[in-house]
């Protein structure tokens, strides 16, 4: 194994609330008794049933066994959930596990509707959406925060989810037009000029067939924008520690390279990308080569475990540790209100 540390001891290495500890025991207690079946898989890239263990469990202390393809460096969970066992996951524990919430709620929608301006800014940034209304439709759309934005731009928009409480919330609070369904079950009577898929596509069990689905429901012309945790990026958004970036949830672990690879191999040609993972692909006329991240990414796996303990020292981790600190001191001098004040003083004197 890669990483010792990882070994399947159940101790979680997140803080965990009541609700998100009765989840955590749910899911294990229908692991153990076989409620939650599991399968082997060989490597959805490049097919190699090769592979080196990184590690045994998940940011909740979940069984959970992450491997790295030697052939083509892909990072995939095996053995991993069956559809039936995810399925029933998505709509009794998922949400409450990792959001520690049981329904949606605005401060949630609001969060995706800021996710929504950073997507909608970066396909502006990158000339691939201007001031003409598009049909944008979303997959994995939870309360559908994200399609909001888009729809407050002027766009047509439609999203799906298998979270039946979020799409409700969406549909019936802010009269967005969402429905409970997956990709494949859908018959959209329009063709879509931007698919979106943030933290989505890495929860998907067969991506292959996915991407052939994207393919049968999209035109030459529509983009698809993908959104992923980058593995390559744990030093920055995730303090340097991996076993706070894998969650069960979580079938599949990228880098830009093996994303590209993954959508090279189903007819696809990036136009724009980066390791954060944002990326966007279009159906392409010519097939580019799939080219090999193992020695890459296994370097990068066992360089930020080597440095992990020395994150807090660096200026990225002194400024997330003040971060984390200043709301609690203020809390605790009573103080905040103050503080707000003195930000609105500040920021109106600026613009003057």
């Amino acid at each position: 194994m890669l990483l010792p540390r990882l070994k399947n001891d159940h101790i979680p290495e997140l803080k965990l609330n009541d609700l998100q500890n009765k989840m955590k025991d749910q899911v294990s207690g229908k692991v153990d008794k076989g409620v939650y079946e599991f399968e082997e898989i060989a490597c959805p890239i490049c097919s190699s049933a090769k592979n080196e263990v990184i590690g045994e469990k998940d940011r909740y202390g979940l069984f959970f066994k992450t491997n790295i393809c030697t052939a083509c460096g892909f990072v995939y969970t095996s053995p991993r959930m069956t559809q039936g066992a995810y399925n029933q996951f998505y709509n009794i524990e998922y949400r409450q596990l990792y959001v520690g919430k049981e329904t949606a709620t605005q401060a949630f929608f609001d969060g995706q509707k800021q996710k929504g301006k950073y997507i909608y800014h970066f396909l502006k940034k990158n000339k691939l959406i201007g001031d003409n209304p598009l049909f944008v439709f979303e997959v994995g759309c939870g309360a559908g925060g994200i399609l909001d934005f888009f729809r407050k731009k002027g766009h047509k928009v439609k999203g799906i989810d298998l979270g039946k409480e979020y799409v409700e919330y969406g549909k019936n609070t802010h009269n967005l037009d969402l429905e409970t369904a997956t990709l494949a079950e859908m018959n959209l009577a329009e063709k879509p000029d931007i698919i979106i898929y943030s933290h989505v596509l890495e929860h998907i069990l067969d991506i292959n067939e996915e991407l052939e689905t994207i393919k049968a429901c999209s035109k030459e012309s529509t983009l698809t924008y993908i959104e992923v945790p980058g593995i390559k990026e744990v030093h920055k958004n995730y303090e340097a520690n991996i076993l706070t970036y894998f969650q069960n949830a979580h079938t599949f672990h990228f880098t830009l390279e093996t994303l590209t690879n993954l959508f090279t191999k189903n007819g696809f040609q990036r136009i724009s990308g980066n390791q954060f993972v944002q990326a966007v692909f279009k159906q392409a006329t010519n097939q580019d080569k799939i080219e090999s991240d193992y020695e890459a990414s296994k370097s990068y796996i066992l360089t930020t475990e080597k440095n992990r303990k020395l994150y807090p020292f660096t200026v990225r981790g002194i400024k997330r540790n003040l971060q984390k600190a200043v709301p609690v001191i203020l809390d605790k001098t009573h103080t905040r209100g103050i503080a707000r004040s003195l930000k609105r003083l500040l920021t109106q004197n600026r613009s003057n």
